[in-house]
């Protein structure tokens, strides 16, 4: 294993990433050794791939642990990582440029992209793609964001009928930053029609292609099936770290806010992009790389880890880092954690990519100063930062006893039902959503479907709910409403799902029950009652 946690250092060259072929500076040594000593200390070798860059040329490469623990499929160049919601910048950049072609109006508002939706209690014409794309808009639209994340039940009528059903954000204003992927998604459906091609195929056209980006796709599935390696979702928050999360992105689940695997080198292709004096910045225009740069609104000024964020643009939090100002852009799913960056000033920037999702995120961190530090010459940066690590590995220490505890805790409460378990099993279905189906297992414990979802329901404190985690280590409550007949409906994360009737014994009743709406995949109906007549 030590010699698959031990970076391993690349250079090559390509006509499209000849930067890469500079030596590695002998600066990172020490980078190294504390990456590998932390995963070896936490016995987890879960993948890390690092690469930074440097006026305008890779100055280190490394990669550590593995794609798949299983199958011992070590970290390597090729390897893409889920990137998350660090695909933002790809996005809105892709936006810009077709505006720049005159393809689109990136000034037009959200009743003009759809003029047959009616949209009800905001005024649609007030909400721009600058709002969408620069988390401002004011509007919410948590269903449409579980279709194309998380369950991935969904086609473009459904996506387009969802849009209609956006309302006002009740705790934030048009024009105050608050982070979703809503302004994404919505903006997403939009474009594929505007464009007339899907917003993955004009990624790839926009960005991809021009900067030689051959190991990034948002087609998931192709890239499985032309045997690309892919790094596997894994949690030091699970009971079983070695073994990957059941829940894993497939093109369905792949979207505009968050639908793209990289690899650790061609996410240092679209950095140098962004990058003055850079040998790939020629292949995308100038100009519309500086307006992606510019800032659009203030934020809410927390900070993630050691990033400030005091702004952001068009997919980028802007923010002091070192004393300097910062672009950069994380992606957080799970079972992975990414990281974009770089400082215009100091033509630096670095690429952090981890199939691990607690951990990665503070390993990054340390990663990044250490990073930074060399490129900034902070003289004392291996004497500091290797404090952090230590202190970094002495928390991990207790994770395993944590995790122990929390599921004692989980699992340790009570059932709180008014009936039987069966009597709460059935097919709750969402005309836009699809079906919530809950069957009871061979022990008699409730297991909850949904799509792509699945999980094992555990027992809620409140009267008629079960907890679920339908995404691995983030629990939500399912909420049952009963009457005198029996369980007539579900609530889960805001959103209603009616349960469907019993099959009567009776041929005719049952016929006459079943409604055209009622299957999983027949929304059309529905879709056409959502848009304005």
């Amino acid at each position: 294993m030590r010699s698959v946690l031990l970076g391993v250092f690349v250079a090559a060259s390509s006509t499209s990433f000849s930067a890469i072929a500079a030596p590695q500076s002998a600066e990172f040594a020490g980078l190294a050794r504390l990456v590998q000593n932390a995963k070896e200390a936490t016995s987890f070798p879960s993948g890390t791939a690092i690469v930074a860059i440097e006026g305008g040329r890779v100055v280190y490469e490394g990669y550590f642990g593995y794609a798949d623990i299983g199958a011992r499929t070590p970290v390597d160049r090729d390897t893409a990582f889920y990137i998350a919601s660090a695909t933002k910048p790809f996005f809105a950049l892709n936006a810009l440029l077709q505006g720049e072609r005159g393809r689109i109006d990136t000034a037009t508002n959200l009743q003009a992209m759809f003029p047959d939706l009616a949209f009800q209690r905001f005024d649609a014409n007030t909400v721009t793609l600058r709002d969408l794309l620069s988390h401002t808009s004011g509007i919410d639209n948590p269903a449409l964001v579980w279709a194309t994340a998380y369950s991935g039940l969904h086609d473009a009528a459904t996506r387009r009928a969802l849009v209609a059903q956006t309302t006002p954000d009740p705790d934030t204003a048009h024009g105050v930053f608050d982070y979703s992927n809503v302004g994404y998604n919505i903006a997403s459906v939009w474009l594929d029609e505007a464009i007339g091609t899907p917003w993955q195929t004009q990624l790839h056209d926009t960005i991809f292609a021009p900067l030689g980006m051959h190991r990034t796709t948002a087609f998931i599935d192709k890239a499985r099936a032309d045997g690309w390696s892919i790094a596997r979702p894994y949690s030091v928050m699970s009971t079983d770290r070695n073994m990957p999360l059941y829940l894993e992105k497939s093109d369905r689940t792949m979207h505009a806010a968050g639908g793209l695997v990289a690899s650790a080198p061609d996410l240092a292709r679209f950095l140098l992009a962004q990058m003055p004096d850079s040998s790939g910045r020629s292949a995308l225009p100038a100009p519309v790389i500086a307006r992606s740069h510019a800032q659009q609104t203030i934020t809410d000024g927390v900070a993630f880890e050691d990033f400030e964020r005091s702004g952001y643009a068009w997919g980028w939090y802007i923010g002091e880092y070192k004393g300097k100002r910062m672009l950069h852009h994380f992606g957080g799913f799970a079972g992975f954690h990414a990281h974009l960056s770089f400082i215009p000033e100091s033509n630096v920037a670095l690429v952090v990519l981890n199939n691990e999702d607690f951990l990665a995120a503070r390993l990054t961190s340390l990663i990044a100063d250490y990073a930074y530090g060399v490129m900034l010459r902070d003289a004392d940066t291996d004497r500091r930062v290797a404090a952090r690590f230590d202190a970094l590995i002495e928390k991990a220490r207790g994770l395993d006893a944590a995790v122990a505890r929390q599921q004692e805790t989980l699992h340790g409460r009570t059932w709180n039902l008014s009936r039987a378990a069966d009597a709460y099993a059935g097919t709750y279905t969402h005309a836009l959503l699809g079906d919530v189906d809950i069957t009871l297992d061979a022990s008699g414990h409730p297991h909850v479907r949904w799509g792509r979802l699945s999980a094992t329901a555990l027992p809620f404190d409140d009267k008629d709910t079960m907890r679920v985690e339908l995404v691995p280590n983030s629990g939500s409550v399912l909420r049952f409403e009963l009457d005198e007949a029996g369980v007539r409906s579900l609530r889960f994360e805001g959103l209603a799902f009616a349960r469907r009737p019993q099959r009567s014994a009776n041929p005719a009743a049952a016929t006459s029950a079943a409604t055209p709406d009622s299957g999983r995949n027949n929304v059309f109906a529905a879709s056409t009652r959502a848009m304005k007549s």
